[in-house]
C-alpha cells in the first residue's frame, strides 16, 4: 500500500508541476521612464532668471521653473 500512495504523490506531483509550467506568460511594463525636465535656456544667477523662468514654463504648460545646475539653466518642472 506504501507503494501505491507514493506512487499517486508522484503522479500528482508531475501533473502539477506541468500544469504550472505549461502557461505562457508575458509582462508588460507598466512604469514609464524619468525623462529630466526640460531646459529652456541658460541663467545667469540674477534673482529676477528665476521669475522669468517660472514664465516661461507656466507659458509651456508646466507649473514650475527654476534655476540650477552647472552651468546654470532654466528648467520647467510639475
Amino acid at each position: 500500500m506504501g507503494i501505491r500512495k507514493t506512487s499517486i504523490a508522484i503522479f500528482f506531483v508531475v501533473i502539477l508541476t506541468i500544469s504550472i509550467s505549461n502557461h505562457n506568460v508575458s509582462a508588460v511594463t507598466v512604469i514609464e521612464k524619468a525623462t529630466p525636465p526640460p531646459c529652456l535656456f541658460l541663467c545667469n544667477g540674477f534673482p529676477l532668471n528665476n521669475f522669468a523662468c517660472w514664465h516661461d514654463c507656466g507659458l509651456k504648460g508646466y507649473n514650475d521653473g527654476r534655476c540650477g545646475g552647472n552651468p546654470s539653466r532654466c528648467c520647467c518642472r510639475n
